[in-house]
């Protein structure tokens, strides 16, 4: 079984440095959730809300795009065209999933092309070129490859539950949660574990200054995506 959610960047029109998609995501998280819809930070989220969308496209993941851009799309029609005209408990029913959508979507796309698009020999790289300590990177690490192998081990399961018929009927949830949700609460102290022990054996947790063999270099659009994500922050937090 490959452990993992990284996927296969080798036809990727182009793949950003993990330093550049790191401080993307800061970027666009910080002005999705704390911007307003006037003004300069109306313009600064529709630029993050686009990053996302054209990431995903340059690594050909366009399943994945097109349910960004309808999602979004709608979320952002009802904010701006039926939420005004929406009163009582309809507006309120509407405004809820909007705005999570509208605040929240953006940064988890960006978080999941970053860790779609990055290896964790790349990660544990770059947190070494930018001089993170190893308690900060050992954890991280882990989580890096956590939640995407408890993705894969909760197929697994639902493959075996489905070949025999088990836990697939919505009118007995109870059997769903013996069958499927059980054997995923056991598997995440097993997966937790053994993804720790996968990283200190690595010598994450060593004293000394450790060696790649993953090389991982700034370019020109790596700079420019570095500065365009900081002039953005300043831009913010000015205006």
């Amino acid at each position: 079984m490959q452990i993992g959610f990284q996927g296969n960047t080798k036809n990727a029109v182009f793949d950003p440095d993990p330093r550049a998609k790191f401080a993307m995501l800061l970027a666009v998280n910080i002005i999705m959730i704390s911007g307003g819809s006037v003004g300069v930070e109306y313009a600064l989220r529709i630029i993050c809300a686009v990053l996302p969308l054209v990431l995903l496209l340059s690594i050909r993941n366009y399943r994945t795009a097109l349910i960004y851009f309808i999602l979004l799309g709608a979320a952002v029609y009802c904010e701006g065209m039926v939420l005004p005209h929406t009163h009582g408990v309809a507006g309120i029913l509407l405004m809820i999933p909007c705005g999570i959508l509208t605040r929240f979507m953006t940064g988890y796309m960006m978080c999941w092309y970053t860790v779609r698009s990055t290896s964790v020999s790349e990660f544990v790289t770059a947190m070494d070129k930018m001089h993170v300590p190893y308690f900060l990177t050992i954890p991280m690490s882990v989580m890096f490859r956590y939640f995407p192998t408890l993705g894969e081990e909760y197929r697994s399961i639902h493959d075996a539950m489905k070949m025999r018929e088990i836990g697939q009927s919505v009118k007995n949830p109870f059997t769903y949660i013996e069958y499927v949700l059980v054997p995923i609460m056991m598997s995440t102290v097993r997966i937790a574990d053994e993804l720790s022990a996968a990283s200190l054996t690595k010598g994450l947790s060593a004293g000394s200054r450790r060696t790649h063999i993953c090389r991982i270099r700034l370019n020109a659009l790596d700079i420019l995506m570095i500065a365009g994500s900081f002039v953005m922050i300043v831009l913010f937090f000015i205006y």
